[in-house]
C-alpha cells in the first residue's frame, strides 16, 4: 500500500506526470549518485519517522522524462495501514520542506529544488533488504538479490540474479557498526551452494513471499 502527496513544484500550475518514471539507477556512476541523493532524503526524513515510531526500511530517488519521485518505504512493529501511509506522507512532507528551506543543507537544497513526487509505502510482501540488519532479521526466509556485477567464482559467468534462502550475516570486520556493510550467506535453492554476496555489491533485493502452508485432509 502507498500513498503519494501532490507534486513539489516551482510551478504548480504545470505539474510533472510521474507516470514516467525510469528504474533506480543501475549503472555504477548512477548508483553513486542515487546513493548520494539516498543519503541527504535519510538525514532529513529518518529521525521524523523515527521519533514517531516508524523505521524507514527503504528510501529511493528515481526520475524520468515527467520529473523525479521520492518513495520512502516504511515500516512499524504493529504494521503499517494506508492511514499510517497517509499520516506519514504529510508528516515527512513537511520534514522535507523544512529541510529544503534550511540554509545550512545547500546540497538537500538543491535536490530538493527539482520537482519532485513523495510516496510513502510499506514494505509490502516483497520486502526489500537493504542494511545487513535487514537480511538478519529474515534468516531463514527466502530472497531475490541482483548485483550490479557477476561475483567472480560464484554462480554463471554472468549471473548477477541469485534466489535463495537466507543463512547467515557477517558484519564487515573493518567497520563492525557500519549497518550497511558486511556480507549475506545466501543458500540456492536447488544446490548447497552458499552465495556470500557484499552489500556494496547488491543491487536490489527483495524477500520473496512464501504463503502458509495449509494442511489438508483426504
Amino acid at each position: 500500500m502507498a500513498t503519494r502527496r501532490p507534486t513539489h513544484n516551482k510551478s504548480p500550475k504545470h505539474p510533472p506526470q510521474p507516470a514516467a518514471v525510469d528504474d533506480v539507477a543501475g549503472t555504477d556512476a548512477e548508483h553513486e549518485g542515487h546513493e548520494g541523493a539516498v543519503r541527504l532524503l535519510e538525514a532529513a526524513v529518518e529521525p521524523v519517522a523515527r521519533a514517531m515510531g516508524f523505521e524507514v526500511v527503504l528510501i529511493e530517488w528515481a526520475g524520468g522524462r515527467g520529473g523525479r519521485i521520492a518513495r520512502v518505504y516504511l515500516d512499524h512493529p504493529n504494521g503499517v495501514s494506508l492511514d499510517d501511509c497517509s499520516r506519514m506522507s504529510g508528516v515527512l512532507s513537511n520534514a522535507l520542506d523544512a529541510a529544503e528551506a534550511d540554509p545550512e543543507t545547500p546540497e538537500l537544497t538543491a535536490l530538493l529544488s527539482q520537482p519532485y513526487t513523495l510516496e510513502v509505502s510499506s514494505p509490502g510482501v516483497d520486502r526489500p533488504l537493504v542494511r545487513l540488519s535487514h537480511f538478519a532479521r529474515f534468516v531463514g526466509g527466502r530472497a531475490v538479490v541482483r548485483t550490479f556485477h557477476p561475483l567472480a567464482g560464484q554462480g554463471s559467468a554472468d549471473q548477477r540474479t541469485f534466489h535463495g534462502r537466507i543463512v547467515g550475516t557477517e558484519v564487515d570486520a573493518a567497520d563492525p557498526a557500519d549497518d550497511r556493510r558486511g556480507t549475506v550467506l545466501l543458500r540456492s535453492l536447488d544446490s548447497d551452494t552458499i552465495y556470500k554476496i557484499s552489500l556494496a555489491d547488491i543491487r536490489r533485493a527483495n524477500l520473496v513471499y512464501s504463503p502458509p502452508s495449509t494442511g489438508g485432509h483426504g
